[in-house]
């Protein structure tokens, strides 16, 4: 069945199930009230900045007011959204594709080296070690893909500097030494925060992973200079719905998602916080007031993990062992208490919900607005975006 059929399917059920609900209130009494339902989602943008508690970010309003005042003023803020692992590239993974982490890319894949299994998929996780995962193994773009919707990573610097890494789908030779681990002048992408290259079913297909890894670009639209002919950035496709994709997965460089302080790619602001502000001041009122995130759009702004594995590896929603780590915070169970903030015409300003999310949560809530299985942890998720956030 395709996507449109079982959308409509989905739509006939619903009134055929309210038109027997009033039906049943006229006839024996009021009908049960059911939850509110869903907003349609068509539009889905995600920004991922780095290695920050909710105590010092959100919980410290007076060190970056724009995420933690200006945001939560005009949607939801997620007091217990907590990471999935320790270091950065396991939760990157997690996001798109519901792996959990393992041995090498909880040390951030020094080495981007093929992933080595032992067989088949065991309740949706691939077992073994390593960081390129098989062709078996899907992410939510190729999901997106095959249900004839749209997607992009967007990463802001990627081929900046030519030779360190290509323009578009940039990542290391497999089973070399990934020498995009720091920054460097001019430069600050780094592969192991761009989830989608670490993913033969994306990599494997050059023209496919060109078309939909590609550089996030300046607010002008302007690209670096080996961008093949055709390559467009955020600033560019967010002119309309029709060129916006249904998820747009955003990764600002080492300097402005707070990695780094001082930068080593660019002049940094006055602390890793309000580099932070910078970007998300300069990009959420483009996307806020572009025409698709104005018709059926959600912006999620999150962190990978909290400060390190010494400081909080606490998790929420189920997180547990997996076949390829005892601990996926390395120290703990989970990526520490992290929080997001959403945006959406279907939320109310100044909303605050303490329900617990994780990563997993936020991949199966992106796959649950798009009508599409859950991958991996995200089918063991114990709650979604859901009443608590939407109006």
């Amino acid at each position: 069945m395709d996507l449109v059929t079982r959308r409509l399917r989905t739509r006939t059920l619903g009134a055929v199930v309210a038109a027997v609900a009033i039906t049943a209130g006229a006839v024996g009494g009021p009908a049960l009230a059911g939850p509110p339902p869903a907003p349609h989602i068509g539009h889905v943008f995600v920004i991922v900045l780095e290695n920050q508690s909710y105590a010092g970010t959100f919980g410290n309003p007076a060190a970056d007011p724009y995420l933690a005042q200006t945001l939560p003023a005009q949607g939801a803020l997620l007091t217990q959204y907590y990471g999935t692992g320790h270091e950065s590239n396991d939760n990157y993974v997690s996001m798109v594709s519901g792996q959990g982490p393992n041995p090498q890319n909880q040390g951030d894949c020094q080495i981007y080296d093929n992933f080595l299994g032992s067989g088949p998929l065991v309740n949706g996780q691939a077992v073994g070690t390593g960081c390129v995962y098989p062709q078996n193994v899907q992410t939510v773009g190729n999901q997106l893909t095959e249900n004839r919707m749209t997607w992009k990573g967007y990463m802001q610097d990627m081929g900046n500097v030519a030779g360190r890494e290509a323009p578009v789908c940039g990542h290391p030779a497999l089973n070399s030494q990934d020498k995009t681990q720091s920054a460097v002048s001019g430069d600050g992408y780094v592969s192991r925060h761009d989830p989608f290259v670490y993913f033969h079913s994306v990599i494997d297909n050059a023209a496919y992973c060109a078309a939909h890894v590609v550089p996030l670009g300046s607010t002008s639209g302007a690209l670096p200079a080996g961008a093949p002919a055709g390559t467009t950035g955020l600033a560019t496709d967010l002119a309309s719905v029709a060129t916006t994709p249904n998820l747009s997965f955003i990764t600002p460089n080492l300097c402005q998602d707070g990695h780094d302080f001082p930068c080593t790619n660019e002049t940094s602001g006055s602390s890793a916080l309000a580099d932070i502000d910078g970007f998300l001041s300069t990009w959420v009122p483009r996307i806020t007031s572009s025409p698709a995130f104005i018709k059926d759009g959600l912006l999620v702004v999150t962190f990978d993990e909290s400060d390190g594995p010494q400081s909080d590896a606490s998790a929420c929603c189920n997180e547990a062992p997996g076949p390829d780590t005892p601990l996926p915070g390395i120290t703990g169970m989970g990526g520490g208490r992290v929080g997001a903030v959403l945006l959406s015409h279907f939320i109310k300003g100044g909303t605050v919900s303490a329900t617990p999310y994780n990563h997993y949560s936020l991949l199966a809530s992106i796959e649950g607005d798009f009508g599409l299985n859950r991958l991996g942890y995200a089918a063991t998720a114990s709650s979604t975006f859901g009443s608590d956030v939407f109006r």
